[in-house]
């Protein structure tokens, strides 16, 4: 397949068959290197609204720090505390384990006294060489523990 034009007295011919062809091997470079990852999944973050100030007598809340470091073989150093509280879970699922016991339980008739409600903020401080999927399965941990008060503090050490 050949475009012909005239172009100030001279023929050019464009062979559109090799463009095709590079369009279809980029489509199949692009399908073949396409990464999947799975268990992903839609969190929503409650954002604070414009125009909202705290009340300047509130008292201050310690959040609940889950410390991610790099990885490290097979394993990742997590180190969670907060006042009176100092763990270091081996993996996430013992991380969120961790958690699921220090969460108070709203239901009356529940045996889960924790220290720390629902809504406490939990800050997650990734270190500066942590891998981003790390940082993620904290805050999915702390999700699942049932914690809603969740946000990243910047990159330590």
């Amino acid at each position: 397949m050949t475009a012909t034009r005239a172009i100030g007295g001279i023929r050019v011919r464009l062979a559109m068959t090799p463009m095709i062809d590079v369009v279809f091997l980029l489509l199949v470079f692009f399908v073949c290197t396409v990464r999947f990852e799975r268990n992903e999944a839609v969190y929503t973050l409650d954002l604070p609204q414009r125009g909202r100030t705290a009340d300047p007598l509130a008292l201050q809340e310690r959040p609940l720090v889950i410390r991610v470091g790099a990885r490290a073989g097979d394993g990742v150093p997590i180190d969670l505390h907060a006042d009176g509280l100092r763990e270091r879970p081996p993996s996430f699922d013992a991380l969120a384990a961790a958690l699921t016991r220090v969460r108070r339980s709203t239901a009356p008739d529940a045996a889960n006294a924790g220290l720390f409600v629902a809504d406490h903020p939990v800050l997650i401080e990734p270190a500066s060489d942590c891998g981003w999927q790390d940082a993620v399965d904290a805050f999915n941990a702390a999700v699942r523990a049932g914690f809603r008060n969740i946000g990243f503090a910047r990159s330590g050490t």
